[in-house]
Formats: structure tokens, sequence, C-alpha cells
């Protein structure tokens, strides 16, 4: 039997279960974890961004096409929710809460961040819910609200604003994790995953080698989020083609270097990645069954990959 045919790491890979959703391990064990995110600025779920009015009929048909197609293709699905402020918190997460998917608590406002944890707790729906983040200067009243939540998975952002082009050589990812594990400890997290923070594109490579210092070292589930700096990349400044090659292709190169999950940007800019993601997990999945492991009945080897193959057979 072969041996070492995917990319592999010096430390024993960890798998995190959130709300069902298994994320990490080596790369073709699971499927990537792609995480689309909702109500961020600009959003057109907005009917009126001041005064906070959403268009949940349009949000539920996006969240149905995103799971819809992350279903025919075999990769997992997240949403992260972006709560602008703390009026919004309990319509948002009352709402979103239902789809059944695990959910990122995301805020830039603090205040927002800590009632929609404790919300969390009071509707029972912790166990499907991912605090994002635990960060460097994430306050002990976040922290604890994160414990008292029960809420047990957190994303650790792996970055120092305090010294930002520093703190994206891949090494120093680890002085800053070294910081954040202490808190994650505080807040009782026990399904840790690490945020390779992008700044801008060419900073996408750095995160991806951050990725890979990160799971040599501790084995954590990894990934980041490309989005942050490939918002603009649409349909108004670039083809259609350019699009799909440019989110597909990042999504595609970060997933080799061992991104367990990569967050995207828009929900329903899901279509430009996993198609993308999904073959290249296909394949690390092949190889994972060389290996004589055992991958997920709804792996993308076992969806994108058998219809390629079919199809070989078919025109051969």
């Amino acid at each position: 039997m072969e041996s070492s045919l995917r990319p592999s790491f010096k430390a024993e890979q960890q798998v995190v279960s959130i709300g069902g959703v298994k994320i990490g391990g080596r790369p073709g064990d699971n499927p990537v974890l792609l995480i689309g995110t909702m109500f961020h600025r600009g959003d057109k779920l907005w009917l009126d961004e001041e005064e906070g009015r959403i268009s949940w009929e349009k949000a539920d048909s996006q969240v149905s096409e995103a799971l819809s197609m992350a279903e025919e293709y075999g990769v997992q699905l997240a949403l992260d929710a972006v709560i602008p402020r703390g009026s919004l918190v309990e319509e948002i997460l009352s709402h979103i809460s239902e789809y059944g998917v695990p959910v990122l608590i995301d805020s830039p406002d603090p205040e927002a961040r800590v009632k929609a944890y404790r919300l969390a707790g009071e509707m029972g729906v912790q166990d499907r819910m991912i605090a994002n983040g635990i960060a460097v200067d994430t306050s002990v009243d976040e922290l604890e609200a994160i414990r008292e939540a029960g809420i047990k998975a957190a994303i650790l952002l792996a970055f120092d604003p305090r010294r930002p082009y520093e703190s994206l050589h891949p090494q120093a990812r680890l002085k800053v994790l070294g910081e954040l594990l202490p808190k994650a400890s505080r807040a009782e997290v026990t399904s840790i995953m690490v945020d390779a923070v992008v700044l801008d594109p060419g900073s996408i490579a750095l995160s991806a080698a951050a990725v890979k210092v990160v799971k040599d070292e501790y084995g954590l589930p990894s990934g980041c989020a490309p989005a942050n700096a490939l918002g603009p990349v649409s349909k108004k400044r670039f083809t259609a083609v350019e699009v799909a090659g440019i989110h597909g292709g990042t999504a595609a190169m970060l997933r080799m270097m061992g991104a367990d999950f990569i967050m995207y940007g828009p929900l329903r800019r899901i279509k430009y990645v996993a198609p993308a993601a999904a073959m290249v997990d296909a394949y690390l999945g092949y190889l994972a069954q060389r290996e004589g492991e055992r991958i997920p009945r709804n792996h993308p080897s076992r969806k994108i990959l058998r219809r390629v193959q079919k199809l070989f057979v078919q025109e051969g």
C-alpha cells in the first residue's frame, strides 16, 4: 500500500465537530468547510441597511441555493453572520440559527458579539455556534460571555494589528497563537480553529504558508479569509471567467496548502469556489483511499470525481 501520498504535517491533525460538521484532519479526510458571509456592509440582503431591515425571503433563497450547491459537490457549508449592532442580534440570530448549519457569530461591535453569545446560550443553539473570534485584544468580558453561553467552538485570529507587517510572517503566527490559546482556555473553548488573517491579495500566499506552519506545530484546523482581500473582485471589474478563476483558483491553492476552512466572501459567491475546492478535495480523497483510509459517503470523490470518471469511461 502506498504511503505519504497526500500533504502531511509533523503534528497529529485534530478534527473538531461543530453541529455535525467535521473540520480538520489530513487533507482528504474531511471535505473543506466553505464559509459564506451574510449581512456584511453593502450586502444585497439589506432592504435598508441604516434602518436594519433585511429581506429574509432573499436570505432564505441564498442559503437554500448554497446548501444545494454544497450538497451537489460534497463540500461543507457554514454561515458567517455579521451583526452590525446590538439591536439586530435577536432578529438575525433567531432566524439564521434555523438553517441547521454551523454559524459564525461575527460583529464589528464587541457589545453585539457579547449579546449574541449570551442569546445563543439562552436559545440552546450554542452547539452550532462559532465565536468569531478570539483576538489579541479580546476582553475578559467577551471571553466570559463565550464561556457562560456554553459555546465550545471559536476561531483564533493569528494576527497582531499592533505589528501588522511583522505578524504576517508565517512563523510570527505561532507567537500570536501562543498568546491566544490561554484566552481560548479561559473561555473554555474546546473546538479551536485558527484564522491566518489576510490583509491584501499578496498576503493570501503568506496566509497559506501560515496555515501549513500552524498545522505542522499544533495540528489545529486552520484556514483564512481570502475574501478580506478579494472582495472587489466581481463582474463589475473582471470578466465572469476571470472572477471564477480568481476566487476558485485561490480556494484551490489554499486547500492544497492544507486549509481546512475558507471564508470566501458573500454567500452567493459559492458558485465560484465550490467546484474548484471540490475537485481538489476529490483528488485528495482519492489519494486517501489509496492509502487505505475511509472517506465520508458524501465526499467530493464520490460526487464530482465520480461524475468526471463516468464521463471519461462513456466517451472512451
